[in-house]
């Protein structure tokens, strides 16, 4: 089609493939292809007449008729790009990045519902989820109706993290965090430890009772201590004393230093690790204890699961791994040091 770009009517589209505007609307509006009056071959001229045209200012159009846009969508529960949240969706939203490149597509940020009380809504009035193919999900905690919905409308999506908030089989791919709170826990036994005070703001998400649950099974030498803290931690070093703990860990690098920081003489000989993601972090010029996890793999992973939920047909899903749990590495920096001495 030549001309000035504008956007592509179903009577140019009926023009290129031969048909009668009604047969373009009945095509568009039979995404199933259960209506027996359109013959497949009419069907076939219709979808090569909006693949071949300049037909992208509708792609809610390509999507009923069958077509893919090659456009991925990107939701965030919880705002992404302020510099508090980039520590954590940094390498997850870098590895989407990269693997969009490579699958050949575009990827639209769903950035029209406004956050409130902390968090989006998916079904937003505001949000256009059905301009893209799929979408990847992220957050640390999701809204069960949602993934319930998004399931049995059978919209294909990811979520990254792994998921509880429904029954619903959610398709994720996350990281173990269980296995390497449990490795960690672990190492502080080896190294002498019997109390650990565990510092923790959030019990609300997957992620959050994943730890919670490889706490409950420590070791029986090692007893670990919850403890929910709040904005002000000037308490601390009076908890950590009557506590008798010779370990505190917490749920994230950022809380740890902070605690490091209020403990300050009074946290002299105790062993710190976060059983989150540490590199980069460092206390006292020391390395953090804690995790190595992979974001990106799990992102690109994520989406590479997204584009085969897309390319198969519905009645195939049974036969793909949907839920995806990766390793990371514990990472035995040196704040984990041998009960009461050094390293």
């Amino acid at each position: 089609m030549t001309g000035k770009p504008g956007k592509v009517t179903q009577r140019e589209i009926a023009r290129i493939a031969g048909v009668s505007q009604t047969t373009v609307s009945m095509v568009l509006n039979d995404r199933d292809g259960s209506n027996i009056r359109i013959p497949d071959a009419t069907r076939e001229r219709v979808r090569r007449a909006i693949e071949q045209s300049t037909y992208v200012a509708d792609p809610a159009a390509r999507r009923l008729a069958g077509l893919d846009n090659k456009i991925l969508g990107v939701f965030t529960y919880e705002s992404a790009l302020t510099p508090e949240s980039m520590d954590f969706y940094g390498p997850l939203l870098n590895g989407i990045e990269r693997a969009a490149e490579s699958l050949g597509c575009d990827l639209l940020f769903f950035t029209s519902s406004p956050v409130e009380e902390g968090r989006r809504r998916l079904f937003h009035r505001n949000t256009r989820l059905r301009l893209a193919d799929g979408c990847v999900l992220l957050g640390q905690q999701m809204d069960g109706e949602d993934l319930e919905r998004l399931v049995a409308e059978s919209f294909p999506f990811v979520a990254v993290g792994r998921r509880d908030e429904t029954d619903a089989p959610v398709p994720y791919v996350g990281i173990d965090y269980g296995s390497l709170t449990g490795r960690l826990l672990d190492r502080a036994v080896e190294l002498g430890h019997e109390k650990v005070l565990y510092l923790h703001r959030d019990l609300n998400s997957p992620t959050a009772r994943d730890r919670l649950s490889a706490i409950g099974r420590a070791p029986g030498a090692l007893a670990v201590a919850p403890f929910a803290v709040g904005a002000d931690l000037s308490d601390l070093p009076q908890v950590v004393a009557r506590s008798g703990a010779t370990a505190v860990f917490a749920e994230d690098a950022f809380l740890i230093e902070d605690a490091a920081l209020v403990l300050g003489g009074a946290g002299a000989g105790l062993s710190l690790a976060a059983l989150a993601e540490v590199r980069g972090h460092r206390i006292g010029g020391r390395a953090l204890s804690g995790f190595h996890t992979p974001r990106q793999q799990v992102a690109a992973e994520a989406l590479a699961l997204l584009q085969q939920l897309i390319s198969a047909p519905a009645e195939e899903h049974g036969g793909i791994e949907i839920q995806r749990l990766l390793q990371g590495e514990v990472a035995f920096g040196e704040t984990l040091t041998v009960r009461g001495g050094a390293r």
